[in-house]
C-alpha cells in the first residue's frame, strides 16, 4: 500500500502537470500548475516520511498517455487519478494524511465543476507549428528533437535533485538541490508549453532507479556538473540550427542559466571534498 501510495501520487502530480501544459486556456492551465504543485509537494512529504521511517518506495511508474480532446475530458482525467489516491488514504488522524485528504477533496471539487468544458485541445494535434513561426525543414527538425530530448531530461533532473534533497543532510546541499529543481521545473514547463503549441505533447518516460539513485554523492555530483555542460552545448547547437531570432534568444538564454547550475554544483562538490 505504502509503495503503491507514493507510485500514484507521482502519476497524479504528472497528470496535472502536463494537462496544465496541454490546455489553451492559460488561466485554467495555470490553476491546473498550481493544483500540480500542491500534488508534488505531497509527493515530498511522502518521500521524507518514509526515508525517516526506512520504508521503501520508488519513483518509477507506469507509462502516461494524453489523450483527450476537450478540456472537461482534461478536468476527468486528472480527477480520476486524485480520486484513487484518495482511497488510498486512510483518515486515521495523521496530519499528513488530513492534510492530503483536504487538498484533494478541494482540487477534486473544482476539478468536477469543469466537466462541461468543451473547449478542444490542440496539445496533441502534430500541427508542427509554432506562434506563427515559419521554420525550415532542418531547423523544425531539430527542435522537435531537442524538445524530446530536453523535456526527458528536466523531468528527470526533478526527480533525481528530488531524491537527493531527500537523503542529504547538509543544509547548503539541500537548498542547492532545491534551486536545481526550481530551475529545472521552469525549463520543462518552458518546453513542454512550446511541444503543447506544437501539438507534440507527451509525458517523458520513466526514470529508473539505476539512474536516479546513487552510491557515491561525489561521482553523482561530478556526473551532473558533465550533464549540465552537454546541456549547455545542445542550447548552443539548437541556437544555430534553428533560423529564427526570437527561438534563438530563447535558447541563448536557457544555455546562460546552465551556467549558474554548474556554479552550484561546483559548490556542492567541493562541500563535501
Amino acid at each position: 500500500m505504502q509503495k503503491r501510495l507514493f507510485t500514484t501520487v507521482h502519476e497524479g502530480w504528472l497528470k496535472l502537470l502536463f494537462s496544465s501544459f496541454a490546455v489553451n486556456d492559460r488561466a485554467w492551465g495555470e490553476k491546473l500548475y498550481d493544483y500540480s504543485e500542491i500534488i508534488y509537494r505531497h509527493l515530498r512529504f511522502i518521500e521524507n516520511l518514509y526515508v525517516q521511517k526506512k520504508i521503501e518506495y520508488s519513483y518509477e511508474r507506469p507509462a502516461i498517455q494524453l489523450s483527450f480532446t476537450t478540456e472537461g475530458e482534461a478536468a476527468m482525467f486528472c480527477d480520476e487519478v486524485l480520486e484513487r489516491i484518495e482511497l488510498q488514504l486512510s483518515d486515521n488522524g495523521d496530519p499528513l494524511a488530513k492534510r492530503m485528504l483536504s487538498d484533494l477533496r478541494y482540487i477534486r471539487a473544482t476539478l468536477q465543476r469543469k466537466f462541461m468544458r468543451s473547449e478542444k485541445v490542440t496539445a496533441f494535434d502534430k500541427s508542427l507549428t509554432l506562434n506563427g513561426i515559419e521554420l525550415e525543414k532542418g531547423s523544425l527538425d531539430a527542435l522537435v528533437l531537442f524538445l524530446f530530448e530536453e523535456s526527458y531530461k528536466e523531468y528527470e533532473l526533478i526527480v533525481i535533485y528530488s531524491y537527493a534533497q531527500t537523503v542529504v543532510e547538509d543544509k547548503r546541499l539541500g537548498e542547492i538541490f532545491q534551486i536545481l529543481i526550481d530551475e529545472s521545473k521552469f525549463h520543462l514547463k518552458s518546453f513542454a508549453r512550446m511541444m503543447a503549441e506544437m501539438g507534440i505533447l507527451a509525458v517523458p518516460r520513466m526514470v529508473t532507479q539505476e539512474i536516479y539513485k546513487f552510491d557515491s554523492l561525489k561521482k553523482f555530483l561530478e556526473d551532473g556538473i558533465e550533464e549540465e555542460k552537454g546541456a549547455k552545448e545542445q542550447c548552443r547547437a539548437l541556437a544555430e540550427a534553428v533560423d529564427n531570432e526570437v527561438l534563438q534568444q530563447f535558447f541563448d538564454f536557457i544555455n546562460f542559466q546552465e551556467d549558474y547550475h554548474i556554479t552550484l554544483m561546483q559548490e556542492a562538490l567541493e562541500r563535501i571534498k
